[in-house]
């Protein structure tokens, strides 16, 4: 069984201080830790009571003497982890590729490619190319397609010319026809 020491870091009203202010279950229960160790407890006890293992009471003790009390703060994994350029990057990327969209240009992902990765300094993937354009609000806009042998003025007199209303063809019945 390991000893366990803390530094001095705090002292046991700090401490106690810290734990009662904690936001978290988790952060209580890590100060809390702290608090019994400085009372003298042992490492194995204070899991005991907190429904830990005395490995992660040794891993509290670890952290808190050679991080310091503010390294102990659990800190919160939110924000943009897997982004590559910032919003304002982004931003200012797509408005250039703006005026060749509104000319009428085709503005796709894999044409914007090359632009994003010179930013970058490295290959991106197609999926961060479409989430890039998706963040913005840009959607994927396609004319509709024409047949190249299409006649425009064909299909606008078979529109004027086609019947308000259609009716299929009437079938003979069968129990009209004379026996032979």
């Amino acid at each position: 069984m390991r000893r366990a020491v803390l530094e001095n870091h705090l002292n046991q009203d700090e401490l106690r201080k810290r734990m009662t202010e904690s936001e978290g279950r988790e952060q209580f229960q890590r100060w809390q830790a702290l608090f019994m160790i400085s009372k003298g407890l042992t490492a194995d006890k204070v899991a005991e009571y907190l429904g830990s293992t005395p490995g992660t009471v040794h891993q509290w003790m670890f952290r808190y003497n050679h991080g310091g009390p503010d390294r102990f703060v659990l800190q919160g994994r939110g924000g943009r982890r897997f982004g590559l350029l910032s919003i304002k990057e982004e931003e200012t990327l797509l408005a250039e590729l703006l005026a060749r969209a509104e000319q009428g240009g085709i503005v796709a992902a894999f044409a914007i490619r090359s632009q994003v990765e010179g930013r970058v300094g490295k290959q991106v993937s197609k999926d961060y190319l479409y989430d890039l354009l998706h963040r913005h609000g840009w959607r994927k806009v396609t004319p509709r397609p024409k047949h190249p042998k299409a006649k425009k003025e064909e299909q606008e007199e078979f529109k004027k010319n086609f019947p308000a209303s259609w009716r299929p063809p009437q079938q003979r019945s069968l129990r009209a026809t004379p026996d032979r």
